[in-house]
């Protein structure tokens, strides 16, 4: 099935005390010059200089607010609630979209109307904006649900755009969650359908120490072991353990006087030993999928 309408994607930013970022974010979205664009900004009461940069750019905002919320989905689900585009995502205020971004995934929606999401590469870059890599490495960029849903998160959220019709049946994100809202939202999106890899690189996103990623720990390991055995059935699977063995060497790293250079080649090994077993789920030992032969 191919569609020849041009859809409306709704673009909804959460933010809380990003204003270093929040501007270029913005920016981004609107330099996309897309003209059947919903752009939504939930701010969370930032005490910044957040929601003057957002009156700055009111004009081209759908909906703004700026008020108390129970957290990062739940400030999501304002948005989505509100949205109506054909497409919706959300991108976080400290990251940003590259140029041609909505070319390519109108061009994938066309293609595929029935995706339930479509995803594409994106740039990991640092605190300033320079580029450190991309995300996916050469050749991987594909979808298997098996290794989603055993090992890895290999989707690059801000890169990701979820048919709306498809949002509906599935649900928005659970506001229990943290930490892997997303992981647990492609999960529940992919059982209706396969979603599609654009190929194209979309989107930067931003890696640096106060990130929820970086300083989420073991609570975050703990949050991504309850989503992994809500869609496995297993308490433990081998993404999760290479996820805690990630987090524990970098813990051991911090404190050598009590973890010995020789505890730490022990965990490498371990982690590196788990790591071969998602390739009996279709993943190499990076977590990200192999395409078929």
């Amino acid at each position: 099935m191919n569609c020849n309408h041009n859809p409306k994607i709704s673009v909804i930013t959460p933010s809380l005390n990003q204003g270093r970022y929040l501007r270029q974010c913005l920016a981004s979205v609107l330099a996309q010059e897309y003209p059947l664009l919903e752009l939504i900004v939930i701010d969370g009461q930032s005490s910044d200089d957040s929601v003057a940069i957002i009156q700055e750019y009111a004009n081209h905002l759908s909906y703004w607010v700026s008020e108390p919320d129970q957290g990062q989905s739940d400030a999501i689900n304002k948005g989505l609630a509100r949205a109506t585009g054909d497409l919706v995502t959300w991108l976080n205020a400290d990251d940003y979209y590259l140029p041609g971004t909505f070319e390519h995934v109108v061009r994938a929606y066309q293609a595929d109307p029935l995706a339930p999401f479509y995803f594409g590469d994106g740039l990991r870059v640092d605190e300033s904006g320079k580029t450190i890599a991309n995300f996916f490495p050469p050749g991987t960029q594909a979808f298997n649900r098996q290794a989603l849903v055993m090992g890895l998160n290999y989707i690059l959220q801000p890169s990701a755009f979820i048919n709306r019709a498809i949002l509906d049946h599935a649900g928005h994100l659970d506001t229990g969650l943290h930490y892997g809202m997303d992981s647990d939202l492609w999960l529940r999106l992919s059982q209706f359908g396969k979603p599609y890899a654009v190929p194209a690189t979309l989107a930067a996103t931003r890696e640096y120490p106060a990130t929820k990623t970086a300083t989420g720990s073991f609570a975050r390991i703990e949050e991504l072991r309850q989503i992994a055995e809500r869609h496995s059935g297993f308490p433990m699977t081998p993404g999760v353990i290479c996820y805690f063995l990630d987090t524990l060497l970098r813990c051991a790293e911090q404190y050598p006087q009590s973890f010995p250079k020789s505890y730490r080649g022990d965990i490498t090994r371990f982690w590196q030993k788990t790591a071969e077993l998602l390739q009996q789920y279709n993943a190499g030992p990076d977590g990200f999928p192999r395409k078929p032969s």
